[in-house]
């Protein structure tokens, strides 16, 4: 069993135009939409590989409600606190070349005391019978920054390993209680560390802070780093039709791996082909199994020595 937590969900919204005049009114050829936010892609991605999960997040009025039973109706439970707020819009263009993948996000409802209480209580309930907890992207306003110490309470607790995708002032937090593992992109990893590392480099200093660390360079694939080894996995994907959501499939994908008791290596081969299926399917944020086994016949993995 493998939590994945969504504190911020989000309804994702594609929205295609011939292209778009600034300052005037533009039209929709087509609007779709889409279960979001970091931890549902990572939930929906695991549930799709085979893995048990469930998706722990904050619910906000209609959308949130929306977005739980379309988790629902794919066959991955939910729990977590409804809020009073909305659960956020997130948009993507998709134009033309100036505008293509243009990415417009809402911050989020705000959660008070109970509804971090009842979230915390879901989550501790959770890792009794989890081997990870998986907490990926950013919160709903009104969450202290000492989440992750409250949460990693929780995991040493019951023995559940907890994995962290953050950014920024909630990254630097999650750093501090050296969780299991972290997931990170190479701007993120550069914001802590600074300029001029190799990612094999910076995955070595991370490793100070975690077991296992995984790193993105975009299309130049994954450092994953665990003990003393770095591999690199990359894989060619000749039409992208959209990379929103390619990292989170990437976390599901190494997660399914490290706890199907794979090798570091083998772990990292799967999570980059997750990251690659998800970019030749128009769901925004999701992938194909059969994707999935095809791109991992065509990861290229290669060790860095220490």
């Amino acid at each position: 069993m493998i939590a994945a937590i969504c504190p911020n969900p989000s309804v994702d919204k594609i929205y295609e135009l011939d292209g778009i005049i600034p300052g005037s009114v533009n039209r929709c050829n087509i609007v779709r939409s889409y279960p979001g936010g970091k931890g549902v892609h990572v939930g929906l991605a695991l549930n799709e590989l085979g893995s048990d999960t469930e998706i722990i997040g904050f619910w906000g009025g209609p959308t949130g409600n929306w977005v739980r039973n379309e988790c629902l109706s794919k066959g991955v439970p939910c729990s977590g606190p409804d809020l009073d707020e909305w659960t956020r819009t997130c948009i993507t263009i998709l134009s033309n070349e100036k505008w293509q993948n243009t990415e417009i996000l809402e911050t989020g409802p705000r959660a008070n005391n109970k509804n971090t209480t009842d979230f915390l209580s879901s989550v501790e309930s959770s890792c009794k019978i989890s081997d990870a907890v998986c907490i990926s992207g950013s919160w709903p306003e009104g969450i202290p920054l000492d989440i992750y110490h409250q949460l990693h309470t929780f995991c040493k607790l019951h023995k559940t390993d907890l994995w962290v995708d953050a950014s920024g002032e909630y990254l630097d937090a999650a750093l501090k209680i050296n969780p299991f593992g972290l997931h990170l992109n190479r701007h993120e990893a550069t914001q802590v560390l600074g300029e001029g590392f190799h990612p094999a480099e910076m995955c070595r200093i991370l490793l100070n802070s975690c077991s296992v660390v995984a790193l993105t360079d975009g299309a130049n694939g994954l450092y994953l780093g665990y003990n003393n080894q770095i591999f690199h996995g990359s894989c060619t994907v000749d039409k992208v039709i959209s990379s929103v959501g390619s990292g989170d499939c990437l976390t599901a994908g190494l997660l399914h791996a490290w706890y199907g008791g794979k090798s570091p290596a083998e772990s990292a081969q799967i999570a980059v082909a997750c990251g690659a299926a998800n970019c030749i399917n128009p769901d925004l944020g999701m992938i194909q199994k059969a994707d999935v086994e095809y791109f991992a016949k065509q990861v290229i993995i290669k060790e860095f020595k220490a």
